[in-house]
């Protein structure tokens, strides 16, 4: 019964804080209808989102079945750069796949209203590679994997996972969202601390934003 009581628990207080940044800005924009208070209470909200479920995530006394082996510190950044790698060929396969296959265009309209955004409130930058990759490593990797794998088949966490985290995303590359979920779990799972995953998803922020920039 301890254990359900904190996983709910540990679960509530994540899911709260990430509605609360990902819908208070939109709620401000509706009355305002306000661009520059939109992305500045959407980064402001965002760098505070991440050190409230850093907080609120170690505070609670609960580790899921993933997190009750224990990895260093070294492990963990080794597993976070080389998934970064990981990620990135993943995303090229099913990018191919979904172009091909499914002739799909290659144009990521998710990435391509991120760069307009940022050209003109470039402290977005910010939200984009650090607040968001922290926030959705905690809901979708922490929460829809590894809490939900404390009761459920694994295999089936991940792949609840991976979809509401490519549905999430409203991009139309579902096919690469998911994948990427997949590799996102992966890493979370062998590292068994959601940093690990958490650095993967900003280092591969980083570099797309980067690619982009050029």
């Amino acid at each position: 019964m301890g254990s359900v009581m904190n996983i709910r628990k540990n679960s509530l207080v994540l899911l709260v804080t990430y509605l609360v940044v990902m819908l208070f800005p939109s709620i401000l924009f509706a009355i305002f209808q306000n661009n520059s208070l939109l992305f500045i209470a959407t980064t402001i909200l965002g760098i505070a989102g991440i050190f409230f479920m850093f907080y609120l995530n170690y505070k609670l006394p609960f580790k899921n079945r993933l997190e009750e082996k224990s990895s260093s510190m070294t492990s963990i950044l080794l597993l976070g750069v080389v998934g970064t790698f990981l990620a990135l060929i993943i995303q090229k396969v099913s990018m191919f796949a979904e172009v091909y296959l499914l002739h799909q265009s290659a144009v990521s309209e998710n990435t391509s209203q991120i760069m307009t955004i940022v050209s003109h409130y470039p402290y977005y930058l910010i939200y984009v590679t650090i607040a968001a990759p922290v926030m959705e490593e905690f809901i979708f990797r922490k929460v829809f994997f590894g809490n939900i794998a404390t009761f459920i088949n694994p295999i089936s966490a991940v792949l609840i996972s991976s979809i509401l985290f490519s549905i999430a995303h409203a991009d139309g590359h579902y096919l690469t969202y998911a994948c990427l979920g997949i590799v996102l779990s992966f890493i979370y799972y062998k590292a068994h601390d959601i940093k690990a995953p958490i650095i993967t998803h900003i280092l591969m922020n980083l570099l797309i934003v980067a690619l982009q920039l050029k």
